[in-house]
């Protein structure tokens, strides 16, 4: 870790308990947050109880506890999902319960075929209620034992030991990555724990002895798309411990020494989240006068998605599979902030012979960005920001930062605020802040409607009022393209109009969210464009919108006066005059879909 543990926690660093999906943090995450979550015995330096949320945050528990409920008490499928759906702890958002029955068909479905070709071969596997671990240490204060979760099948002769992780969307492993192998070492080498109650509690876990293995499986489940992978089928036990102590170790080593701190959603929940210098508190940030349910993150993009639709942007916090597609539209925004990062990264203005035509040999700053026909369809808007770089002056430009993290904690909220600016630099010393956006035609943002309809300026407003970057002084900007136009509004963060203003449109827009515990629906036109009308059961289903299975494929279409382009499915026009819910659901169909399994 950046600093050694006993400097930011108290407690025991010593014992480590290491979940084998830990391992598949990606090159982008914190390093900090993997490394103290893997000692159990660390806390904080001051005591803070936790508070936890009124509806079920973990759809996959929900599955598991059908499943255990099928394997372990021959419990019919349909009469443990109702019990378990009944019983939860908490509320189960009636969206979750659609993919929870979804996902526990699937898996069950998935089983039968598993098992007929293994039946092919003349082998038998029973299900495991206890799982298997690794443990090892001195003693109990230096205790570092690997775990897994997924569901633990056997042959009634121990010869054959199958782990079975499920993935909410679709298989994603290979064989080769350390948080496979390490599975493949638990179930090679690991011992049963005899209380599965006590896997997670007790330090070190009771275990009971059971036969090694004469062939190991690691297979992995997609819940929802009933597809099926193995990742590992062997008889080759020292290779399990070859690849254990070549590549599972170091990788592990590595990630319990921590890294540089990474602002983002893993913040909220994370042990170091007071001492962590990646981290700036503001209380008051959001306006808010309680502190709601209990700690939660929260952002523009989460803003739009419960404007839009409050259950769409339940759903989506919980990570539930969507039905992504990427058009044109979100493409051109996507490789036009790509290219605009790293042409700004450089350090100087951007300049015409960084944007040579789409049919040249080389493609300068976009080379290795994006494909030839995306530069293509990116280039006319790039061209027209050439007019309006950021870092052509006037005035000396100093600390760019293209695309940078931030976290704000709010304490009197409890509640991690995530923003991400499109550019942050300083022109003669002084903050500028600027977002970016690009669309086909004029949105009729202007001055005066700005802080209403793109709410990320409202929000940065906020953070330099209240002192994020260090002074309360300095400038939001929002560049504008389209392939004929270019135009920079410029608001003062020192003006106390400004400031009031956007402080209302910030509490506008988290306050409802921030109170809610229901999320319910508010079916209409969008649904056709919801990745997760799906599993929505108030989704409104139009006849040339999605049908029962959730296609979202754009066509030509105009609900309501919205007219929306069919070859990019970017909305063009709305009724009347701009308003802010309209917007909002523009720049959810320009965003791209956050195709993300849970690290489990």
């Amino acid at each position: 870790m950046s600093q050694p543990p006993s400097t930011r926690f108290t407690g025991n660093p010593h014992v480590v308990r290491l979940s084998a999906s830990l391992l598949d943090r990606r090159d982008g995450d914190c390093g900090d947050f993997a490394a103290a979550r893997a000692r159990p015995q660390l806390w904080p330096p001051v005591y803070e109880k936790r508070r936890y949320a009124p509806w079920e945050t973990f759809p996959l528990g929900l599955v598991m506890d059908v499943l255990n409920a099928v394997e372990f008490e021959a419990v019919p499928v349909g009469d443990a999902l109702a019990r378990t759906l009944r019983d939860a702890r908490n509320t189960v958002h009636p969206g979750v319960a659609a993919w929870v029955r979804h996902a526990c068909h699937t898996y069950l479905e998935t089983a039968e075929s598993l098992a007929a070709a293994l039946a092919a071969e003349g082998v038998e596997l029973l299900p495991e209620r206890n799982p298997r671990i690794v443990q090892g240490g001195r003693s109990p204060a230096e205790m570092r034992s690997l775990t897994v979760w997924g569901r633990w099948y056997g042959s009634p002769d121990g010869a054959v030991v199958e782990f079975r992780r499920m993935r909410m969307s679709r298989p994603l492993g290979t064989a080769d990555v350390p948080s496979t192998q390490a599975m493949a070492y638990v179930a090679a080498a690991g011992k049963q724990v005899a209380d599965p109650a006590e896997l997670y509690t007790v330090v070190p876990v009771p275990v009971r002895p059971v036969p090694v293995p004469q062939r190991v499986r690691v297979v992995e489940v997609g819940l929802t798309t009933a597809a099926d992978r193995v990742l590992l089928d062997t008889a080759d036990l020292e290779e399990i411990h070859h690849a254990y102590a070549s590549e599972v170790r170091p990788a592990a080593a590595r990630l319990l020494a921590g890294g540089d701190p990474v602002p983002g959603h893993d913040c909220a929940d994370c042990k170091a989240r007071l001492s962590c210098g990646a981290v700036t508190h503001a209380p008051g940030l959001l306006g808010l006068d309680d502190r709601g349910t209990h700690r939660r993150t929260w952002s523009i993009t989460t803003s739009r998605y419960y404007q839009v639709c409050p259950a769409q942007a339940h759903l989506r916090e919980l990570r539930l599979p969507g039905d992504w597609e990427t058009s044109t539209a979100v493409e051109r925004g996507r490789n036009a902030h790509s290219w605009l990062e790293v042409a700004h990264a450089r350090g100087r203005p951007c300049a015409a012979a960084d944007l040579p035509e789409a049919d040249a040999d080389d493609l300068g700053v976009a080379d290795g960005l994006m494909e030839r026909e995306e530069y293509r369809r990116a280039r006319p808007y790039l061209l027209r920001h050439l007019t309006v770089c950021p870092l052509r002056g006037p005035g000396e430009i100093s600390e760019i930062r293209p695309e940078p993290k931030l976290a704000v904690y709010d304490a009197q909220a409890d509640v991690m605020v995530l923003a991400n600016p499109d550019l942050l630099r300083r022109v003669d010393g002084r903050l500028v802040y600027r977002e970016q956006k690009t669309s086909a035609v004029p949105r009729g943002i202007v001055a005066e409607n700005a802080l209403e309809l793109v709410p990320q300026l409202a929000l940065a407003v906020c953070l330099i009022a209240e002192g994020v970057f260090g002074d309360t002084t300095g400038l939001v900007e929002l560049e504008q393209l389209t392939p004929a136009s270019a135009e920079v509004l410029t608001f003062d963060a020192a003006d106390p109009a400004v400031v009031s203003a956007a402080r209302r449109v910030v509490l506008d827009r988290v306050r409802p969210w921030h109170r809610d515990v229901a999320f319910r629906a508010t079916p209409g036109p969008w649904c056709r464009f919801c990745p997760m009308s799906r599993w929505c059961p108030d989704r409104v289903d139009h006849p040339d919108g999605p049908d029962a299975s959730g296609s979202t494929a754009h066509a030509a279409y105009s609900p309501d006066g919205l007219a929306f382009d069919p070859l990019t499915g970017e909305l063009l026009a709305s009724p009347d005059r701009p308003d802010s819910r309209v917007e909002a659901l523009a720049a959810v169909l320009a965003e791209p879909g956050a195709d993300d399994e849970p690290p489990f």
